[in-house]
């Protein structure tokens, strides 16, 4: 069964059905993080395209870069600002988020 579904999925049709699936259902992608202007401070943007829901999409994949990097490190994220850009809903959207890493055992706040 699994050679026929990496055969399925080699060919440049199925290729182009995947990109269009992608398109359609705002499948979000993220930047690498980077270091942010303050001391222990990251940056992360998500982008998504496809829907009018695609905002919420590359927030998401924003905040799930920023907490798997903390996670990571054994650590948990904690969100400092965020940022959209992007209104209409083919356009690409993106959400930029500043995070840092914080003990899993520090007060929330």
């Amino acid at each position: 069964m699994f050679s026929y579904l990496r055969s399925m999925f080699s060919t440049p049709r199925a290729s182009g059905a995947i990109a269009l699936a992608c398109l359609l259902a705002a499948c979000g992608t993220t930047s690498g993080v980077t270091a942010g202007a303050q001391p222990n401070t990251y940056i992360v943007t998500g982008k998504a395209t496809g829907t009018r829901m695609s905002w919420v999409t590359a927030r998401n994949a924003a905040l799930d870069a920023a907490s798997d990097y903390c996670r990571q490190r054994s650590q948990r994220v904690a969100i400092r600002s965020e940022a959209t850009i992007g209104v209409r809903s083919l356009e690409e959207q993106t959400s930029t988020v500043s995070f840092s890493c914080v003990p899993e055992n520090a007060a929330r706040g």
